[in-house]
């Protein structure tokens, strides 16, 4: 077998043990989180009512706290403590995983996609570090910046590419966190409104896709860059207590032995912060887009500039950043380390 044959082997053996590792990763995270992200809908959502209502300059809505639900009026909760309330007497604990049957169906999907895309920038960054480093002088190697690049652009294009799959699903979850009824009936109500529109069952689906790309474009980008950038510091943190080590024990043979690979709580702490870096980036775009979403069965229909114009007069970007990163952050880390542990038990 040439050297080129096992290099293209080893490529497509990569390609699926990332496509295994974060499938595995998207449904651990998905099912833990759940119940925080049908709180986090709602509260995005709070302010919809008064939005469509203002935006469509008619009355025809019996107040600015409520929404249509089965032809009845359901009160809009404005805070967090009012949303538990609101969700528990909706459904009791049931109610808070509304939306998971259409979650674990795309999730693990997107997140297949993603670390796909991760595992592809990641390779590429190393191979381009080691060509570069050839022609570089000692103090240009290994430049931060240079080395992220790479995974950042990874990041971008698995984003970019999973947008597509979970946009319709997006759109069906959030719809059903914020109306309530079964996947189907939300199904029925979506393409019912918005029957007057030609091949409408296509442009209903991906309601919302815009800024489902800016929401999962850049930021996850930032997400995977900013992971790798706080594995490779823990990483560097290793290498440098074995030197040290090294250099009190006599007699050592020289070499590194075995590559360092993080520990499950290092993953954990790394996926946090990255989590947390990547939303912070990201979380005005997601508020657009449960906008934009969840009035996909009202009259009057927000486009990303007019969403985002509202959110902005309103001063409500950043509405339930709390809730997004209570969700994120555990969900990041635990994506993070079930994709390390996977990838540690097929290697």
């Amino acid at each position: 077998m040439t050297a080129e044959q096992t290099h293209q082997q080893e490529q497509t053996r990569e390609f699926f043990v990332d496509a295994i590792a974060g499938w595995v990763a998207g449904a651990s995270s998905t099912v833990c989180v759940q119940p925080v992200d049908t709180i986090l809908t709602r509260v995005q959502s709070a302010s919809i009512p008064s939005f469509a209502a203002a935006a469509a300059n008619t009355t025809t809505t019996s107040s600015s706290s409520s929404l249509e639900r089965g032809g009845r009026a359901v009160s809009v909760a404005t805070n967090t403590r009012n949303v538990l309330q609101s969700v528990f007497r909706d459904g009791g604990y049931k109610a808070f995983f509304r939306g998971l049957p259409a979650a674990t169906m795309v999730i693990p999907l997107q997140n297949m996609l993603l670390f796909v895309g991760y595992g592809v920038g990641e390779r590429w960054s190393k191979t381009s570090i080691e060509k570069n480093n050839e022609n570089k002088s000692e103090k240009n190697k290994n430049r931060t910046h240079d080395a992220l690049m790479p995974v950042f652009v990874g990041g971008v294009c698995g984003g970019i590419v999973q947008s597509f799959v979970v946009a319709p699903f997006e759109l069906l979850k959030v719809n059903q966190q914020v109306r309530g009824g079964s996947a189907k009936a939300v199904a029925e109500r979506l393409l019912t409104r918005n029957s007057t529109t030609r091949n409408h069952a296509a442009s209903v689906a991906f309601r919302g896709l815009g800024s489902t790309l800016l929401r999962d474009g850049v930021p996850h980008g930032v997400w995977f860059a900013s992971y790798e950038y706080f594995k490779r510091k823990c990483l560097e943190r290793h290498r440098g207590e074995d030197q040290r080590q090294l250099t009190r024990e006599e007699g050592e043979e020289e070499g590194g032995g075995e590559e360092k690979k993080l520990s499950s709580i290092e993953a954990m702490s790394c996926g946090a912060s990255a989590g947390a870096v990547a939303w912070a980036v990201g979380y005005p775009f997601d508020t657009i887009k449960t906008h934009i979403q969840a009035n996909s069965s009202s009259a009057y229909k927000p486009n990303i500039w007019e969403a985002f114009s509202h959110l902005r007069r309103t001063n409500t970007l950043y509405k339930g950043f709390g809730l997004k990163l209570l969700r994120a952050v555990p969900a990041s880390a635990i994506c993070f380390v079930s994709y390390e542990e996977c990838r540690k038990v097929m290697d």
